[in-house]
């Protein structure tokens, strides 16, 4: 992965956190470590990530990683958790975040893990003419879900339900 950019690069677009008054309940969950803000939703279509604002968006999601979905670049992150049941109610827990924001990643259930895979299928780069040519990746949209996600996931943590791996026993 590519180094950080610190927040305070001139060439990044910093985004604004709503009120806490405007937060849906989900937002508005206490996650075992707080974010330092959550990204708006974007307007549509939105402007695929350029590296420097990716990487420096990515310090808030860093245990997610740049990845591909199909040939296009998408964030991923795999999580485990210590049951079933546990890794169904993620699912369901994910899916009022992913309906409130109306942007829809691939979600793979596997017993006890999730993995989860997003990426903007409405969203452009710019054309050295200066026309927008659709495209899919990675934007705003994306970070914003995997920041909301990976607050959901702190939750199930503080509550103990992610996976530990038992110690092994000595001979």
């Amino acid at each position: 992965m590519a180094t950080t950019t610190p927040v305070s690069d001139p060439t990044v677009v910093h985004m604004q956190v709503p009120p806490t008054s405007e937060l849906t309940e989900s937002q508005q969950a206490k996650p075992t470590t707080s974010l330092p803000y959550l990204p708006s939703k974007p307007a549509r279509p939105s402007p695929l990530l350029k590296e420097s604002e990716l990487s420096s968006l990515l310090q808030y999601v860093s245990t997610w990683s740049l990845g591909k979905e199909g040939d296009k670049p998408a964030l991923a992150r795999d999580y485990k958790f210590a049951k079933f049941k546990y890794a169904v109610e993620f699912v369901n827990d994910m899916v009022k975040i992913i309906n409130d924001d109306n942007h829809h990643p691939v979600i793979v259930l596997n017993f006890r893990e999730v993995g989860v895979r997003t990426l903007t299928h409405v969203a452009f780069h710019e054309s050295a003419d200066g026309s927008q040519i659709r495209d899919q990746g990675v934007t705003a949209f994306d970070v914003r879900l995997a920041m909301r996600v990976e607050k959901l996931y702190e939750d199930y943590v503080a509550r103990g339900y992610h996976f530990v791996p038992k110690p092994k026993a000595s001979s």
